[in-house]
């Protein structure tokens, strides 16, 4: 946590060495192994996002061609990620590609629960991680674009089943995902994100930073509603990062981040 927070580029380097690369050298040698196949799609995804797309995010207010480089080796790292999770979950449930994609009929818009356990939740959330992180690297693609749904699909499987399943984790990533969401008004999508917001809130007990960052970027600053991303983001800081162990290491990378979406506020809003 020390290391990550005062010098997150050898922390980046660190996690690429000791986890990343030890976990695809493992999967070389055994690429059906589907517990492998999850720990490889959240060392990529994980990667991706906590480094390389918060390197890319901070350097477009200074060299954007720079950024749009780190961004595009993330989409890479990102799409390996997509494939390992959807191998993993394939394996374990055989109609997955066809209600992934929509050519099979099933009633609900999630899984059947009876196909899959507890279990399988952490591996539906980091492939609907993988899948958001290489839509919003993709530069627009329209390949990628049209696998929007495939999130919501994910996230929301995990939501049915348990709404406050890791203090709210799917829930935090729904509102990214609903204020993308092109079939639902932008009134609907305010709405829906706000008690998405609240539901995240009450599951992490107001521990986590993470409901506070997600709504300030993903609503207020889309809205350009100033006060309410500062309000936001101050609520975040004032979050003790002693306060619990469990959120000791996210906090601390929200932290961060709320400091530095501060003091560029002025990039943000016009």
């Amino acid at each position: 946590m020390y290391v990550l927070d005062k010098t997150p580029n050898f922390t980046g380097d660190l996690y690429k060495k000791t986890f990343l690369l030890k976990n695809q050298k493992n999967l070389k040698k055994n690429p059906d192994d589907a517990d492998l196949l999850k720990e490889n799609v959240e060392s990529l995804t994980t990667y991706a996002f906590g480094f390389l797309i918060e390197e890319a995010d901070r350097l477009m207010l200074k060299n954007y061609s720079k950024a749009k480089k780190i961004e595009s080796e993330a989409h890479q790292y990102f799409v390996e990620a997509v494939l390992c999770g959807d191998s993993a979950i394939s394996y374990k449930h055989k109609d997955y590609f066809n209600w992934l994609t929509g050519n099979q009929e099933i009633k609900s818009n999630t899984l059947r629960k009876a196909n899959y356990s507890y279990k399988d939740l952490e591996l539906f959330y980091w492939t609907a991680a993988a899948y958001g992180g290489a839509v919003s690297s993709s530069g627009g693609d329209p390949k990628w674009i049209i696998k929007l749904p495939r999130i919501g699909k994910l996230l929301n499987t995990i939501v049915d089943m348990d709404s406050s399943w890791n203090n709210g984790a799917a829930l935090v990533a729904l509102i990214s995902y609903t204020m993308n969401n092109p079939l639902i008004s932008a009134s609907e999508a305010d709405s829906i994100s706000k008690n998405l917001f609240d539901q995240a809130v009450i599951a992490s007990e107001g521990k986590d930073m993470g409901p506070y960052l997600a709504f300030a970027e993903s609503v207020s600053k889309i809205r350009q509603r100033k006060d309410e991303f500062v309000l936001l983001l101050n609520k975040a800081l004032n979050i003790k990062i002693n306060s619990s162990k469990e959120f000791k290491l996210t906090n601390t990378i929200s932290k961060n981040r709320a400091e530095w979406l501060l003091d560029n506020i002025d990039e943000f809003f016009y």
